[in-house]
Parts: C-alpha cells; structure tokens; sequence
C-alpha cells in the first residue's frame, strides 16, 4: 500500500483533502447502491443475490481463472455411456457453519437432494425451477403435482419424491438422471439451482429461510460467511476458516458499504483511500486521463462476464395511466412500430455514454454475445441465421429504414384508434453510473429521427434499490434496458428470458402475440431437442434467436461493461467463466497494494491470454 499511500497523498494535499487511513491489512471494501431483497439462494436468479451468496455457499464444480472446470464439493464425477446419468463423488472434508463459524454438519449428497425437493415444489415460487424440470427425469412431473391448478382446471397428479432423477447413493455419492444428453452439464451445475442445503436448517427455518434480516437465516460452506449484515447500512464477509478450500481464499475481509449515490461518490471515496473500487464514468475517466497522477489508478473494465444486455418491449403494461398504457399496449404489438425502434436506435451513439474510446467493440447484434459458444472453432453468433444479422455490425442503425417502418405504423395503428405521439415511459436505475445519461442519449437521437409527433420517450429514475420489483418484474415500463447472464455453456440458456412465465417483455400475457410467440416456442423446442449433433444444435439455436429478432420482439445491445475503473483486485485473478456463478466468486482474487493502472493491465492481459493459450496445448 505504501505506493498508494504516497501518491494518494500528494494529490489529496494538492486538492486540500485530508485523506483517511488506508487499512494494511487484507481487506477489500467497496460501495454497493442496491439492496438484496434475499438470501434464498434456492428461490432467487437475481444477479446482485446470488452474486452474494456464490461466495457464501459452494457448488459442485467451480472454474479457476482460466475458466477451466475444477472440483469444489465433488472430487471426481463419471458419466454413463448415453451420457444420461451423472454421478458426483463428493468431498468428505466440507461442513456447514452458521455465520460465527461453529460447524454444524457435513456436507452430504443429502443436502443436493434436499435443496432440489424444496426448488420442485411450485409452492416456492423459485426462479430456477425450470433448469432443473426441464432437464432431470421426473421433475416436471413432481412440480406440476405441488402446483395450485389454475381456477376451473384439475390438479396434476401429486408424483412420490423417488420418481424424481435426484438421489442420494449414500452419503458422499450423488445423482443425476437426465431427459436428454447435456453435453454441457457441468456449466450448469455451477448454479444455483444446483446449491445444496442442510435439511434440519431449513425445516427449522421455514418460510424464513434465507429472510434478508441477517445473517442467521442461512447455513456456510462457501469461501466466506456473512459475518455482519445491516440491511441499507453494510455486508461483511469473512474468510471461512472451515472451508474445504481456504488456503486459496487470498482476502480475509470483503467489506461492502451502502450508499444509494455509490456511483457518483464512489470516486472521491477512492481518491481518499476510504474504499478500494470505484465506479468511474466516462467523465471521470476524461479528467482522470488527462491528470498523470490519477491517470495511474484507472484501467479499462475487463469484460470479465458474459451478460448480454437488450431493449425490452413491455407487451403488458402495468405503469400509470399518465403515461397511457392502454395507447402503448396498441402501439407495441404492431411490428412496424417495433422494427421502427429497431433501425431507429443508434447503440452505438448510446453506447459511447460508457466508453468513448472502445464503444463499436462492446456492441453485438444478437442475444447471444459473441465469443459465448462455439463449434468447429466458429463463433455462434456467425453461424447460420445469425450471420448475416451479425456481420451488419454498427448498420443496423438504418435511419432511412426505420422512417419507412414509422410511417406504415402511423397508418396502421391510426386506423386502430392509437393517439400521438405515443408516450415511451422508459426508465433507468439510478444506483447505476452512467444509465440515466445513455438513457437521454437515446431519448434525444429517437425524437430527432422520428419527430416528437411519432413518440414521446420519458426517461425516468426508478428506485436505486429494488429496481427489479418495482419497475422489469411489475411492468412498469414501456421499453427498458435488460440484461441476462448465461446460466450453462449452450445457446439455449438465452431463450429463457423469453419463456412463458418470464418477467422480460410479457408477450405471452398478451393475445394478440400468441402467434408470434407460439412460433418461437416451436423452435425452442425443436432446437432443445437435438443433443446428438452440436453443430445441428447451434445451427437450429440460431433460427431461434434470429426469428426473435426478426420480429423485434427486443433490440440486442451489447456488453454491459466497457469504459474504466478503479480497483485493486487484480482482475486475472477471479474466477473466468462464460456460465454459472463462478464469476461473482472473490475466491482466488489478489489485492494489490496499488491499483492495476492501464499499461499494467494491458501486459497482465498479454500474459493471461498466453498462460491460458498455453493451458490447451
């Protein structure tokens, strides 16, 4: 630290700030603006809770930061000739501790099983159900007979827990019974769908269970315990001293601190030594570059993650009647209105928001980012149908087109009795840096094009915590950046967002998309279905994400990161992968004494790629 120290000091003195003490010891601390609403792990895919809870709870398998598969709670695993069956040898020497580290059990192949009992019951309502009964025999079954019927229909037969292809063969020995061969299985069993949980916690706990009020409502087995837990006010975590793995867990103390303004005094915080990453925006990162001093504690962001971000259309809207959601419910299903949006938005105008120096290369034209999957070292998204719609790169922008689009929708949906200009309620999370600008970008280049007669965006601050509930899940917005993140290494895992009973865009809740969305569900389906033949597989994939985009059903963005930051974890340090929730693991990571600056970066970068490349020699 003592050339951090010294150099912070020299600009703190020059500013007249009086800086505080920067801690010695091996501790990380950062600012976070939203606040999860659980610590359920079994019930939520939210990326801020499970991003939390990977580092508390361990999987199956985990991926190093080269992005190759290791064992964590399983030692070994074999497959069956039809690639049917996994069975998971598990580790003898992993315990669960509650938060002060007392052990209380070990962990067993029980646990797996339980966990899975509790996500196949529809009473709970859990967000990754579907991995698990669409992909293991007998699950969809099970949790079909734990589901209310809905009114005037009868109740699926209730299904005896051992039919279901989850079974513990003895203590440390673990099953799984497929409907089909997933070549691509031990992504997905670095999910959280695939956690384990001790069974007599649980039944103690009861719809308690993972409250966020503490940090008693959970067992441990993971890198770190969530040794303090103030809601709206600090987490912290603590190196678990009883996990199986815990010589390579580098940082003792993650220290996250809440603030609702975290992205726009998380700099200043930084520059006084109080936390040790900051959110730098695009106007920061221009007066800090052009200051030699502070130029030296940015880098650019890693685009470490694989989260793909798009436009939603709200297909059922649910916001207030100011913003005439009856006119907008007309407008949305009328495909020459959507495909108006379409060629209408400049993502990459948008995009230069986050990053001025790097935009063209953050953007892709599908849902699925490149460099996700491949077959026969070609990249998924230059693969049949998607190859054409990829290779437009920044030309989907097609100003001219979107005009011709806009005027067959202005007779279109005047005969249908729609009112202009048609009111846009598009909202931004403002815990987050950067978001409320891009969103004016937007509003003032689409009003520019298509004329304030056309569509009247409102660009409007959400809640900076419980964005999700309040705004994506509720449908209180008409168009919203969204993003998903890959839950296994397969194209199939970005039709989910899509999937009837999904909280993205709600086209299955309106009639007058069932067509349409019935099409897409017939090619889910027939894609889903071959497992024999990857490259027919992909090639089926990209039918089905073409067919989405075709009928601009959402608009593909991009990458989410880009642009610069502050921090000291050394970035090629975490865990790499293109899947799972490994990525959100600390597990691995090494705290520099002075942050990663940008020619550091790019030689870290250099080496990795060659230490990786070597890796598959």
């Amino acid at each position: 630290m003592k050339k951090l120290i010294s150099v912070l000091l020299a600009v703190m003195l020059m500013a007249g700030i009086v800086p505080a003490a920067v801690a010695e010891d091996n501790t990380y601390s950062s600012l976070y603006s939203g606040e999860i609403s659980t610590l359920n792990y079994l019930v939520t895919t939210t990326t801020n809770e499970f991003g939390l809870c990977a580092n508390l709870i361990d999987t199956l398998v985990e991926f190093d930061r080269y992005g190759s598969v290791k064992p964590s709670l399983a030692e070994s695993w074999t497959t069956s000739e039809d690639g049917l069956t996994w069975t998971f040898n598990l580790r003898q020497n992993a315990v669960w501790v509650d938060a002060a580290q007392n052990e209380i059990a070990k962990v067993t192949a029980n646990d797996f099983v339980a966990a899975a009992q509790y996500i196949l019951d529809a009473q709970h309502a859990s967000s990754s159900a579907n991995i698990l009964y669409d992909n293991i025999v007998g699950a969809k079954e099970y949790y079909d007979g734990t589901a209310t019927p809905e009114e005037g229909k009868e109740p699926a037969p209730v299904m005896e827990w051992d039919t279901v292809g989850v079974k513990a063969l003895d203590d440390y020995t673990l099953q799984y019974s497929l409907l089909q061969p997933l070549p691509y299985f031990l992504s997905m069993v670095d999910y959280v769908c695939f956690m384990p949980v001790y069974a007599p916690f649980l039944e103690e706990q009861g719809e308690n269970f993972g409250a966020a009020t503490g940090n008693d409502t959970i067992l441990y087995n993971g890198a770190y315990v969530l040794s303090e837990f103030a809601p709206q006010e600090r987490r912290v975590l603590t190196k678990n001293a009883k996990n199986w793995d815990a010589d390579n867990v580098t940082i003792d103390t993650l220290e996250f601190i809440y603030n609702k303004e975290a992205s726009t005094i998380s700099a200043e915080l930084f520059l006084r030594g109080e936390v040790d990453s900051a959110a730098i925006d695009q106007a920061i990162a221009t007066e800090w570059l052009a200051d030699p001093e502070k130029a030296d504690f940015i880098r650019p962001e890693r685009p470490s993650s694989f989260y793909s971000y798009f436009f939603a259309f709200d297909f059922d809207p649910q916001f207030d009647a100011a913003y005439e959601p009856e006119n907008w419910a007309k407008a949305v299903v009328n495909e020459n209105f959507r495909k108006s949006i379409y060629y209408g938005l400049d993502r990459l105008k948008a995009k230069l928001v986050a990053d001025a120096d790097n935009a063209e290369a953050l953007l892709f034209n599908s849902i699925t980012p490149t460099n996700f999957v491949f077959c026969n070292g070609e990249d998924f998204v230059n693969m049949g149908a998607l190859k054409e719609i990829t290779a437009l790169g920044t030309g989907v922008f097609q100003p001219d087109k979107a005009l011709e689009y806009a005027e067959k929708a202005k007779a279109e949906l005047a005969a249908e009795g729609v009112t202009f200009p048609i009111k846009v309620l598009f909202p931004y999370n403002p815990g987050s840096s950067g978001w409320d600008e891009e969103c004016q970008v937007i509003e003032q280049q689409m009003e520019e094009l298509f004329g304030v007669d056309y569509i009247d965006l409102i660009v409007e601050a959400g809640p900076s915590s419980g964005f999700l509930t309040a705004v994506r899940r509720s449908g209180n917005y008409a168009f919203l950046k969204c993003n998903w993140g890959p839950d296994y290494s397969d194209p199939q895992t970005f039709t989910d967002p899509f999937t009837e009973g999904n909280s993205y865009q709600f086209a299955y809740r309106n009639p007058a998309m069932d067509e349409i969305m019935q099409g897409y569900y017939d090619l889910v389906e027939k894609a889903k279905a071959i497992t024999d033949d990857i490259e027919a597989r992909y090639l089926a994939f990209t039918e089905v994400e073409a067919y989405l985009i075709d009928h601009a059903i959402v608009v593909p963005y991009g990458f989410g990161s880009g642009g610069y930051t502050a921090s000291r974890i050394d970035p090629f340090t975490t865990p790499y992968t293109s899947a799972g929730i490994s990525i959100e693991r600390y597990k691995g990571a090494v705290l520099l004494d002075a942050p990663m600056n940008t020619d550091q970066y790019y030689d870290a970068m250099d080496q990795w790629n060659a230490d990786r490349e070597a890796l598959g020699e």
